[in-house]
């Protein structure tokens, strides 16, 4: 028998609330409402980018 719904389950990307800084490996917490990395460099810099992109792309379409 067929299903007859639409396959929701596929991974659609990354979305800015994934790309919060507290779920980074990197993340050493907060000091004075300024976000603490441990690393020199944002290491999900490419990923909150594409995150950004793809949200604005959704908004955008009619």
């Amino acid at each position: 028998m067929k299903k007859n719904k639409k396959n929701n389950d596929r991974w659609q990307g990354y979305t800015p609330a994934d790309c919060d800084c507290k779920y980074c490996v990197y993340y050493g917490g907060k000091k004075n409402s300024n976000v603490i990395c441990l690393a020199d460099t944002c290491v999900c810099s490419d990923e909150i980018r594409h995150a950004r992109a793809s949200s604005s792309r959704i908004l955008t379409m009619p």
